[in-house]
């Protein structure tokens, strides 16, 4: 029974380890999405965050 519930465990802990790590790949890729967007387009409706971010 021991063995068993240290399995389940394991396995339960490596399902929230991957559901994190799916969250921060979301989250850097969207980041560098809205960068690429800036870089090619430069629309004016990011102007005040860039501002923002220069001083």
């Amino acid at each position: 029974m021991k063995r068993e519930f240290n399995k389940s465990f394991v396995t339960w802990l490596e399902d929230i380890w991957e559901e994190i790590e799916i969250q921060f790949y979301g989250i850097i890729g969207a980041v560098f999405f809205f960068i690429l967007l800036y870089f090619v387009f430069q629309p004016s409706w990011m102007n005040p965050l860039i501002d923002f971010f220069q001083y």
